[in-house]
C-alpha cells in the first residue's frame, strides 16, 4: 500500500476503482467501454495485418513477373511456396 501512496497516478486509479466499485451502472458503463477499445485495437490490428499481407502479394507478383524464382519469392516476401505459387501458375518453374 506504500506505492500507492507515493503513486500519484496509482493513488488516482484507487479512487476510480472505489468508485465504480460502488456503482453498478457506472461499473457496467466502464466494462463496456473497456471492452470497445479493446475491439477497436484488435480491428486495427487486423487491419494492418490485411495491409501487410496485400503489400506482399503485390510484391512478390511483381517479382514473378521479373521471371524471379518462386522459392526466391517465398524468401524475399515471407509468402509460403505455395502461396507464391499459386499467384502466377505456369509463369515460371
Amino acid at each position: 500500500m506504500n506505492v500507492a501512496r507515493t503513486s500519484p497516478a496509482i493513488n488516482e486509479a484507487w479512487g476510480v476503482i472505489k468508485v465504480l466499485s460502488g456503482d453498478e451502472q457506472a461499473r457496467a458503463l466502464a466494462e463496456a467501454r473497456e471492452k470497445h477499445l479493446m475491439d477497436m485495437a484488435s480491428y486495427m490490428d487486423d487491419a494492418r495485418y490485411e495491409g501487410r499481407q496485400k503489400e506482399k502479394l503485390d510484391i512478390a507478383q511483381k517479382l514473378l513477373l521479373k521471371k524471379m524464382p518462386h522459392e526466391d519469392v517465398a524468401d524475399a516476401t515471407g509468402l509460403s511456396l505455395e502461396n507464391v505459387k499459386s499467384l502466377a501458375p505456369g509463369l515460371i518453374q
